[in-house]
C-alpha cells in the first residue's frame, strides 16, 4: 500500500499537482502536465503606441476567470506585418489562458514610409539599406527589429495596461511574472528581448534590444542563421549573450517550403549556440519532413488524424505549461516535470534537451 502511495504522489508531483490524463484516442497518456482548464474571456478594442515610431498597435487580451492578478504572456504573431495579427494564434493563446495566464496578443501593423524610417533609425540602419518592409521578408533583420520594438512597447506599458484593465472591470496583471512568447517570425522578439542580437541589414551594426521586464521566453520554430538578421560567423553569433530561462520547440519536420534555408537543424542552432547554464530547454521533434510541418508548432495539428502529430501537439502544450509554471511562478513540481523525461515520452518521437 505504501509503495502504491509513493508512486501516486510521484506522478502527481510530475504533473504539477494535477493527475495526468489517461486514455484517449491516441492511447494512454502518462506524465502529461495538465491544464488548470480555467474559463477565459476575450477583451478587444485595446491599443498601445510604440513611442519610437508612433505606430498604434491593436491588442487582444485572453483573460482567465478569476480576480487576478494573473501572470502575463505577451504573444508575438508569426508571419509578417498584419493589421489583425492580434487575432492570430488563438490555439496557443487559449492554452495559456486556460492555465491561468493573461495573454496579450499584439498586432504587428504594417509600417508606413515614415515609421519605416523611424525603425531604421532605431536600428542604426544606413539610409541606402532602409528599404520598404515587405510582409514576410526574411532576407534582413528589419522584421525582427520591428517586432521586438513592438513587444518592448507593450512590456514598457504593462503597468498602465494593467491599471486600465482594472478600471474597465478586468483583472490586474502580475507585473513581476511576465513571459514573452511567439511562433515563427514571432519567435524573434522573445529571443531578442532575452539578449540575442541581430544585424538589421548587412552594413548595420549588431543590434540589441534586451529587456529585463520579461523573466522567461518561449520561442516556437525559432529562426537560425543566416535568416532574419541572425548570424553565426564562427567567432561570434546572435545567441552567445542570450540569457535564460528559455524554451525552444522545433523539429526535423519544422519545414517551410517558402524558406528552404530554415530547416529543423538550422532552427536548432538558435538553441545550441546559447550559453549552457541549465536554464535552456529544447523539445525537438524527430518526425521526418512531410509529417506535419511548420504549422505543427503553432498547434495546427492538435486535431490531426495522424496520431504522431497529436502526440507532438500534446507534448508542446505540456512543455509550455510546465516551463511557465517553473520559471514564471517558481513552481517546484513544474521544475520536477521539466527535469523528467515526460516531454519526450509524450511526443514519442522527439528529443528533450536541457542546456
Amino acid at each position: 500500500m505504501r509503495v502504491m502511495l509513493v508512486v501516486s504522489m510521484s506522478l502527481l508531483a510530475a504533473c504539477g499537482g494535477r493527475m495526468a490524463r489517461t486514455g484517449d484516442d491516441a492511447g494512454t497518456v502518462e506524465g502529461e502536465y495538465a491544464s488548470r482548464n480555467l474559463g477565459f474571456t476575450l477583451r478587444r478594442n485595446l491599443t498601445v503606441t510604440d513611442a519610437v515610431t508612433g505606430r498604434v498597435l491593436p491588442l487582444l487580451y485572453r483573460e482567465p476567470a478569476g480576480a487576478g492578478p494573473f501572470p502575463v504572456v505577451v504573444w508575438s504573431h508569426g508571419g509578417g506585418f498584419l493589421q489583425n495579427g492580434h487575432e492570430q494564434s488563438s490555439e496557443w493563446g487559449s492554452v495559456f489562458a486556460k492555465h491561468g495566464y493573461l495573454v496579450i496578443h499584439i498586432a504587428h501593423v504594417p509600417p508606413t514610409t515614415a515609421t519605416s524610417m523611424a525603425l531604421c533609425t532605431r536600428g542604426n540602419v544606413p539610409a541606402n539599406e532602409c528599404v520598404a518592409m515587405s510582409n514576410d521578408d526574411d532576407s534582413t533583420g528589419l522584421l525582427a527589429l520591428a517586432k521586438t520594438g513592438d513587444v518592448v512597447a507593450v512590456l514598457d506599458a504593462l503597468s498602465t495596461l494593467s491599471a486600465q484593465n482594472v478600471d474597465a472591470g478586468g483583472p490586474a496583471m502580475d507585473l513581476s511574472k511576465v513571459a514573452v512568447a511567439g511562433w515563427s517570425a514571432g519567435s524573434r522578439a522573445p529571443v531578442v528581448t532575452h539578449g540575442a542580437t541581430i544585424r538589421p541589414t548587412p552594413s548595420a551594426p549588431v543590434f540589441s534590444l534586451a529587456s529585463t521586464r520579461a523573466i522567461a521566453a518561449i520561442a516556437l520554430s525559432p529562426t537560425g542563421p543566416p535568416v532574419g538578421g541572425f548570424f553565426d560567423t564562427g567567432g561570434m553569433n546572435s545567441w552567445s549573450a542570450m540569457r535564460g530561462p528559455v524554451l525552444m520547440m522545433t523539429g526535423q519536420n519544422d519545414a517551410k517550403p517558402s524558406q528552404p534555408l530554415l530547416t529543423g537543424p538550422v532552427r536548432r542552432l538558435a538553441f545550441e549556440k546559447q550559453p549552457a547554464d541549465g536554464s535552456r530547454w529544447l523539445l525537438y521533434s524527430t518526425l521526418p519532413v512531410g509529417v506535419g510541418g511548420h504549422d505543427s508548432f503553432n498547434l495546427g495539428d492538435a486535431s490531426s488524424s495522424d496520431v504522431r502529430l497529436r502526440k507532438l501537439s500534446r507534448a508542446l502544450e505540456s512543455a509550455a505549461r510546465a516551463f511557465l509554471d517553473a520559471h514564471v511562478k517558481n513552481d517546484a513540481a513544474a521544475r520536477a516535470w521539466l527535469d523528467s523525461d515526460s516531454a519526450r515520452v509524450l511526443a514519442d518521437e522527439a528529443e528533450w534537451v536541457k542546456r
